[in-house]
């Protein structure tokens, strides 16, 4: 029966080869993260290098996924507008961005995190498909996963507006490495500001500026404070692209 079991999974698996090889990237990449965490103070070369490894796995199933969507590459004008606007193609951009950035844990938690969700939703699908009765409980668990998935997307989103101003620092203590990687970085955070499919970004800086109003109008907050950060969020708001019209998020 177990032979029978691990032969349906190898046909789930052949079938769509492109879908196979990106769930085991990011399963690479899912895990890399976690020997990232795990290593960080202790040693440092290997927290490096599997940071480095987490942005190439994630980078990699971004292409895979950004080929899936648009199909091959066109040498046309509308095929480029097309590839701007897929979430897939940010990624893709985040992972080169950061793949000789100095490691730092918040940056490598958005690729880690969303590569775990993705490769529990397909392997989710996988074993729907292989009918395993012997693996119920880790169906229970990737459905937990699943039920959960818009709240920790809210978090990654969080994640990636306050890695502007983090970079922002590096920069300026030489930790950064260039100053190309802020400049990237805010037209990554814009294109992701305009996604058609995932609009978290866009509710997270709703949020964000609904909770600093909260605290610049409260009666504690001195008078040049709120004037100051009430300038910088206007002077955002006139830099801020805009967004398409929020859309229903779905999973790379």
């Amino acid at each position: 029966e177990a032979v029978v079991s691990t032969q349906s999974t190898g046909n789930v698996l052949s079938r769509d080869m492109k879908s196979s090889i990106m769930f085991f990237a990011r399963v690479f990449a899912a895990v890399n993260g976690v020997i990232f965490a795990v290593s960080t103070f202790f040693a440092p070369a290997l927290a490096q290098a599997s940071f480095q490894r987490l942005m190439f796995a994630f980078g990699l199933a971004s292409v895979i996924r950004l080929s899936q969507r648009l199909g091959p590459v066109q040498l046309t004008k509308q095929y480029c507008i097309n590839v701007v606007l897929e979430d897939s193609a940010h990624y893709m951009l985040f992972a080169c961005n950061f793949y000789s950035h100095k490691p730092t844990t918040v940056i490598a938690f958005i690729p880690a995190l969303y590569c775990a969700l993705q490769a529990s939703a397909f392997l989710g699908v996988l074993l729907q498909e292989c009918q395993n009765g012997m693996l119920s409980s880790l169906k229970v668990q990737l459905a937990k996963v699943k039920g959960n998935q818009q709240q920790l997307l809210r978090v990654v989103a969080t994640a990636e507006i306050f890695i502007m101003p983090l970079v922002i620092i590096q920069l300026f203590t030489g930790q950064c490495g260039s100053i190309l990687t802020p400049l990237v970085y805010y037209q990554f955070l814009m294109l992701r500001y305009m996604s058609r499919r995932n609009p978290y970004v866009r509710n997270a800086f709703s949020e964000l500026k609904v909770s600093i109003n909260q605290l610049l109008y409260n009666p504690a907050c001195p008078a040049f404070i709120r004037n100051i950060v009430t300038k910088g969020m206007s002077l955002l708001e006139r830099l801020s692209p805009v967004a398409y019209e929020p859309a229903a998020a779905t999973p790379q």
